[in-house]
């Protein structure tokens, strides 16, 4: 079985190289030798959802990293099943840089905000998934019904902006733009 150490430093790889992945997808377009001013500003106003949707992805990875490295503080030692509702959790974390360049490349594609929010509610389950083992079944850590609520929350909004994407794509991405916000709220609003 591997120490709770391990588990911590190969989540921590893996999430380095999903943000790498992820920047990867920023380029500046090449422009002519000679361009004009609205050539400039006409490319440089076509990296802008490219740019959106790495921040928002980025802020998402961010917040299930900084929440992954709470957990994992709070747990004194690992079990085999924890590493693999690990496992689970950066399996879908792995995905996130595909959804984020499809919803990059056509931000208003009901396709690609059903993808990013298909993704991000199995990464999201992944995570209510490995919260749920360490505070029942293996009784690592004490039951927070906050966070627990928290995480049942956002993982049905993620899946319910699939759906709502062939309504209003405008709908999911409020969702996506909600959800992150709603982890940046002190704890006594979200009681």
């Amino acid at each position: 079985m591997l120490s709770k150490n391990r588990i911590e430093a190969f989540s921590d790889g893996v999430i380095a190289i999903i943000i790498t992945i992820m920047v990867f997808d920023l380029k500046i377009p090449e422009l002519a030798e000679h361009f004009t001013d609205a050539e400039l500003h006409k490319a440089l106003w076509g990296i802008v959802p490219k740019l959106a949707a790495y921040t928002l992805s980025f802020i998402v990875v961010a917040i299930m990293w900084l929440n992954h490295h709470s957990l994992f503080d709070k747990i004194p030692h690992s079990t085999s099943k924890l590493v693999w509702y690990n496992a689970f959790l950066l399996f879908g974390m792995s995905l996130i840089p595909l959804p984020t360049a499809f919803l990059a490349s056509h931000p208003f594609l009901p396709e690609a905000s059903m993808l990013y929010g298909l993704v991000l509610g199995f990464t999201a389950l992944g995570f209510t998934f490995l919260r749920a083992y360490a505070q029942g079944k293996a009784k690592l850590i004490s039951y927070n019904q906050l966070v627990q609520r928290s995480n049942i929350i956002g993982t049905s909004l993620y899946l319910l902006s699939a759906p709502l994407a062939f309504v209003s794509v405008y709908l999911s991405f409020a969702i996506f733009i909600g959800i992150p916000l709603w982890y940046f709220l002190p704890d006594k609003f979200q009681k």
